[in-house]
């Protein structure tokens, strides 16, 4: 718990290397972000480019489609502009002469272009002008075999000789005769190529590659008359295609391959351009960390010395008092975690001290405390936290010093103590001190609980005499009640926690023959053996420690929503404590549990005290007229007890009292008791309100109020308490 100088020293040389940190954290962010960027942008740009090929394919397959149809176009118009010399010729067959054949290859060279030569192809498959153009190429003589099986020619692809390359057109003959009979016309792929050259763009190559021979490719947007040579590519190639699309009716796909160095130049132009980004925002944050560094330094150095003032103590440099019950509550929540483990707390309260101020001055007092302080530190064993609470008063964390030696280590500190001397003084100091010791261990909840009990063994040790060892856990009386109210308070907690409060009612008996019912709701505790704690043995501690509020809360939540359950119409009475009255939220709180569980405010009464309500006048004022307002009724609990409880009576707006018990127990046979009941009963009649006499024990007491006029009563003898409602059930 107790850090050196080295590790502090340790820790101010690596604080000014944190903004560096930052400032090369940040630069790293802002590298990685511009990277993420440019790549983002790349990756924008090549869906761009996906789009663009997509259609230039598309513009590309519809010229070539346009193409083809023009080209059958035109050859049916060129049979039915020379249907007589093509007949002629057909005719003639085998025997066709050649001159005639060359005419007319002269004019449909004239007509369509590109056309490399003609033939005619009978239903068999067979050229009739063989003896003129010579036989078909194997390719020609495989497609024209597949228009003939399919009717339509629709597998074009390219025909290669070693010198040329050219497709072919089959264009059924037009007139009524021909029967599966074709025009075969012949044509240069100029266009073809025209086309892929018109659609290329910048890094883009454009080819017509075979579709049912993988890598065959057929043309490019290189090809030239000298390169019609076929070119196959391996898979690798293929598999580098950006973009491929088949093309209907033929053999052909088109494909798309962007330029290699095009995607590297442009990755590489966009890194650079984050790289020249990142100098430039990197160059700027440097700047600034240059800049503020020196403020940022004094800052945190501003800060260090605020905080280190805030947690020690500044004459000594000892660990201060709320530094030290973090340290305590930070053991105490560890330690419910380890079944067994305890550690010590010690509180040394110098005796007499003041006697040192006020004779040798604060000055000689100071240096003394201080010197006190480093006795301390050099016999404080490792692991354990000294600090300076206040004043003349010290305090010891020891998370390792077992109980039983506790009390021994305690006496050692106090003979220390006792033989320290003043230097700027010749006789002795006679200073004594008196220590407190109480164990942490796992009936400890919370940090008051510690300074709360040694407390209670400081004040026992000085009531003794002073310079003595006062174990908190010892056989003394009033240590003993402080550690039985300690751990009543630590039990409620623990109930809350685990649901172990219970809801009992005892009936208010209506002496004036009312219809209603009326019950006042009592508290109770059951233990972990599940046994009935009184409230005698748990309310007073919970008002004492500071538990009150919340039982109260859980109280009236509980009744309203008990009663939202029941929907009887029985009216009930809650008790309120006098710090519960006190607290300036009660009023919105409670108004909100009306709203929650739906409760009819005139069906619930507050019982206060009347010490509570004169104690705590102002805000009892306040919450009773918003609470009458809102529709609840106010009872006056233990009426006479209190102080000058008549001349209070009337400020308060309440509708009925309730008659200590102490006057009602014992007035069948106590005339004085007798009396008084009469004369609160007069006086409540005279001021319009009602009253209940407590603790009726007997049928003699009840006949003796019913005569005097009270209208209601209560006790055993009525009604005695029965469980209503258990937490869980509600």
């Amino acid at each position: 718990m107790k850090e050196s100088k080295e590790v502090l020293n340790n820790k101010r040389k690596r604080k000014p290397n944190s903004s560096k940190r930052v400032v090369v954290l940040t630069s790293i962010i802002i590298l990685m972000l511009l990277i993420w960027q440019a790549f983002s942008a790349n990756k924008i740009h090549q869906s761009y480019q996906h789009s663009l090929m997509k259609s230039v394919t598309d513009r590309v397959i519809s010229d070539y489609l346009e193409y083809f149809s023009q080209l059958r176009l035109e050859i049916d118009l060129f049979q039915q502009k020379h249907f007589y010399i093509i007949q002629k010729l057909k005719e003639q067959g085998d025997e066709a002469n050649k001159e005639l054949y060359m005419e007319l290859l002269t004019k449909l060279r004239d007509d369509i272009e590109n056309t490399r030569l003609f033939s005619f192809i009978n239903q068999h498959g067979q050229g009739s002008l063989s003896h003129i153009t010579g036989n078909f190429l194997p390719d020609c003589e495989e497609e024209i075999a597949a228009t003939l099986a399919a009717g339509v020619q629709e597998s074009l692809f390219l025909h290669r000789s070693k010198s040329s390359v050219h497709f072919d057109i089959l264009q059924p003959f037009s007139s009524v005769e021909a029967n599966n009979e074709y025009l075969f016309v012949a044509f240069n792929p100029n266009v073809l190529i025209g086309i892929l050259s018109q659609y290329q763009l910048p890094h883009q190559q454009l080819f017509l590659m075979r579709s049912d021979q993988r890598g065959h490719i057929e043309l490019t947007t290189e090809t030239t008359d000298v390169k019609y040579a076929r070119m196959v590519v391996n898979d690798f190639d293929y598999d580098s295609f950006s973009y491929i699309k088949p093309i209907p009716n033929t053999r052909w796909q088109l494909g798309i391959r962007l330029s290699p160095q095009y995607n590297i130049d442009l990755r590489n132009k966009a890194l650079s351009k984050a790289l020249i980004i990142w100098l430039i925002l990197t160059t700027f944050v440097y700047g600034f960390y240059r800049q503020q560094k020196r403020g940022i330094q004094k800052h945190r150095r501003v800060k260090k010395e605020l905080a280190y003032a805030d947690s020690h103590d500044q004459l000594t440099g000892l660990a201060n008092r709320n530094n030290f019950e973090q340290q305590v509550t930070h053991f105490i929540n560890n330690n419910s975690k380890t079944p067994n483990k305890s550690g010590v707390v010690l509180k040394i309260d110098l005796d007499k001290f003041q006697v040192i101020n006020n004779s040798m001055g604060f000055t000689v007092g100071d240096k003394f405390l201080h010197q006190i302080s480093l006795i301390l530190q050099k016999n404080l064993p490792t692991g354990a936290v000294l600090s300076r609470l206040g004043n003349d008063e010290f305090a010891m964390l020891l998370p390792d010093l077992q109980f039983s030696e506790a009390e021994n280590y305690a006496n050692k500190i106090r003979c220390l103590l006792k033989d320290t001397h003043i230097e700027e003084s010749s006789q002795s100091n006679n200073i004594t001190a008196s220590v407190g010791v109480v164990i942490i261990d796992n009936s400890i909840f919370d940090v008051q609980q510690v300074f709360s009990s040694l407390g209670q063994a400081i004040s026992l040790a000085k009531e003794k005499g002073r310079d003595r060892v006062q174990v908190y856990q010892s056989s003394d009386e009033q240590l003993r009640k402080h550690a039985k109210e300690m751990e009543a308070v630590h039990e409620l907690v623990d109930a809350l926690k685990e649901q172990r409060l219970l809801l009992h009612r005892q009936e208010i008996k209506s002496m004036v023959g009312e219809y209603s019912k009326y019950f006042e709701v009592l508290v109770r505790m059951k233990n972990k053996q599940g046994d009935i704690v009184p409230p005698i043995e748990f309310i007073p501690a919970a008002e004492k420690y500071g538990m009150i509020v919340q039982l109260d809360y859980w109280v009236i939540e509980h009744t309203l929503k008990g009663m939202a359950n029941e929907q009887a119409g029985n009216h009930y009475s809650i008790n309120l404590s006098g710090i519960t009255l006190a607290n300036k939220e009660l009023y919105q709180h409670v108004k909100g549990l009306f709203k929650t569980y739906k409760v009819e405010p005139s069906l619930v009464s507050f019982e206060i005290t009347e010490t509570s309500a004169i104690t705590h006048l102002d805000s009892a004022l306040y919450f009773i007229n918003n609470m009458i307002a809102f529709g609840c009724s106010f009872a006056l609990d233990d009426f006479g007890s209190g102080l000058s409880s008549f001349s209070y009576l009337q400020k308060l707006p309440i509708g009925t009292i309730k008659i200590d018990g102490a006057f009602v127990r014992d007035m069948d046979s106590n005339a004085i008791n007798r009396t008084f009941v009469e004369n609160i009963k007069r006086t409540a009649s005279a001021m319009n309100k009602k009253v209940v006499a407590e603790f009726v024990e007997n049928e003699h007491i009840e006949a003796l109020l019913n005569e005097i006029g009270v209208e209601y009563v209560q006790g055993y003898y009525i009604h005695k308490p029965e469980l209503w409602f258990e937490q869980q059930k509600l």
